[in-house]
């Protein structure tokens, strides 16, 4: 008798959603860190305040980019991996309705 064989992908579902989550987080993060940016330089002149914003514009550049990392990530290498499973578990959904057809052993 064969043996049952699945295919999970929760977890490449798993990273999809929590990489929406992530991008979100990183979104509030970026709106609360320019609110205070603002109110500090609003009121912080001078070399030393040209110089932080200099930073921290970089790091809003960072922030920005995760979001598109995630997708380029999501939208590409998560997705064909999600494609082959989704191929293999229908490989393995008829193998496991005619395992005997599958293995060549036609009675």
């Amino acid at each position: 008798m064969a043996e049952f064989i699945s295919a999970d992908i929760s977890k490449i579902s798993s990273f999809e959603s929590g990489s929406a989550e992530a991008v979100a987080e990183f979104s509030s993060i970026r709106d609360k860190f320019e609110s205070i940016n603002s109110t500090l330089l609003g009121q912080w002149k001078g070399e030393g305040a040209d110089a932080y914003q200099h930073e921290t514009d970089h790091i809003l550049e960072n922030i920005g980019g995760i979001k598109d990392i995630l997708d380029s990530i999501n939208n590409s290498v998560v997705k064909d991996i999600k494609d082959y499973y989704l191929e293999l578990d229908n490989a393995l959904g008829e193998f496991n309705r005619n395992p005997q057809t599958a293995e060549g052993n036609e009675g």
